[in-house]
């Protein structure tokens, strides 16, 4: 023992003497935690059992901590960041004959980012940098629920995602950034997808952000889905469901083919700040008066109807959702109090179903019985909307509140009995909620 001893010992002065002397790197911790509470005035019941019922008044909660630890390297121009969240929530509706099982609390722990950030250059007017791992990304700084279509919606087939008070998405590959002098960004993106039937696969984006003048800003992207595949068999399945006739190109002659997981989706948009303009521009807050827009193609190929009827994709203006927002003047007492409306013309369910159950790229799920008349030419849910409010105190402690009709799911831990449909999709569906929190 004492032989095996030395020999590890003599193993660690001799890498430290062959690298040279490590200097420590600095650390930083920091952390958060907060508590949710709110109601589902009037919402849709879950489709995991035939016994729930309407489910109106139904109390939600959210109890959430997160550390985060944020490394400075001596020896190299980077910054590491490791972040961990820890949630309980109780977001799922209850049902007859339950017993209390349908509201127990879902307690799990997550990655909340773990990603390696080079600065490349920084010479005042030029700034170039490498993030690479898992990492938080927003590229909409005004949007405070809806939007942000690029990286928290799907293309074939189409859906929409929010979640409360994190309007932004996580991300693991690398990205490319480009400033020049605060005023031209440039993003460039290769991400892998983490989750549902095309994981693996590989995606490109590009995002462009122009501000020339401080009241105006405007924005563009896209994104390619899927341009590497781990596994075409699984991003184009050749399944009865996916399949439609189109002609065989440069002939007349008509074939067989299948939808796809891959596709193309683009996004613009639009910030205006008005009261840089006005000469009495310091009573406002910050984010006061900002006018904001954004729109999005989820994609850009029409396809012919399925051979079962039940999918179409031959409508471009079906995918397009658009939205825009403005935050009302507080005068400084809060940090935002934003206002945001948003329309997407899609005629089915915004649902996850045939993504996360059926591994095929249409609209319509088995599961829950969805490939129904009832489901077909939908338009109830195409309007949404959201008031939002924050307000810090002391730097450190906060309050949200938050009253929507927005793409909120039912949450459940069990993934085989989680709804991927929106708890709210009728006009008169909607729901309030308050966060309390602190962070340091």
């Amino acid at each position: 023992m004492r032989l095996w001893m030395l020999i590890a010992g003599a193993m660690v002065v001799t890498t430290a003497d062959s690298f040279g002397e490590f200097e420590a790197p600095s650390l930083k911790w920091n952390g958060f935690a907060s508590l949710r509470e709110g109601q589902i005035v009037k919402g849709e019941p879950e489709t995991i059992t035939k016994k729930q019922q309407p489910t109106d008044h139904v109390w939600v909660q959210e109890m959430n901590i997160g550390f985060g630890l944020e490394t400075k390297f001596q020896q190299i121009p980077a910054t590491g960041n490791i972040g961990i969240e820890i949630a309980v929530v109780n977001d799922n509706s209850p049902y007859t004959g339950d017993f209390g099982t349908s509201r127990r609390l879902n307690f799990y722990p997550f990655l909340s980012r773990a990603d390696l950030l080079f600065q490349l250059v920084d010479n005042g007017f030029l700034k170039l940098d490498l993030d690479l791992g898992y990492f938080p990304y927003k590229y909409n700084s005004s949007v405070r629920n809806l939007g942000e279509y690029l990286f928290r919606s799907g293309t074939y087939p189409q859906y929409l995602i929010t979640e409360i008070d994190f309007p932004l998405a996580r991300l693991m590959g690398g990205r490319l950034g480009v400033d020049i002098a605060e005023k031209f960004n440039f993003d460039l993106l290769v991400t892998t997808n983490t989750e549902w039937t095309a994981i693996g696969d590989v995606n490109l984006s590009g995002l462009l952000a122009w501000k020339p003048f401080p009241v105006f800003e405007i924005g563009l992207g896209g994104s390619w889905c899927s341009i590497i595949t781990t596994d075409i068999d699984k991003i184009t399945p050749q399944v009865d469901g996916s399949r439609y006739l189109a002609k065989i190109p440069g002939t007349d002659s008509l074939a067989i083919y299948h939808y796809t997981f891959a596709g193309q989706k683009v996004m613009g948009r639009i910030t205006l700040d008005p009261k840089q303009i006005l000469p009495w521009k310091d009573l406002f807050g910050k984010e006061d008066l900002k006018l904001y827009a954004e729109a999005a193609i989820l994609g850009l190929i029409d396809y012919p109807v399925s051979m079962d009827g039940w999918t179409r994709y031959d409508s471009l203006w079906q995918r397009i959702p658009v939205m825009g927002g403005f935050n009302l003047p507080t005068f400084g007492f809060m940090d935002v109090l934003s206002v945001e409306v948003e329309w997407f013309g899609n005629g089915y369910p915004n649902s996850l179903n045939t993504v996360r159950f059926d591994n095929q790229p249409i609209q319509l799920s088995s599961y829950g019985n969805e490939k129904d008349s009832i489901f077909l030419n939908v338009h109830d849910d195409d309007l949404k909307w959201s008031v939002y409010a924050k307000k810090t105190f002391k730097s450190n402690f906060f309050i949200m509140t938050q009253v929507a009709r927005d793409h909120i799911r039912w949450f459940r831990l069990d993934y085989t009995a989680m709804d991927g449909k929106e708890a709210l999709r009728k006009d008169d569906e909607w729901y309030y909620t308050f966060k309390l929190g602190y962070a340091f």
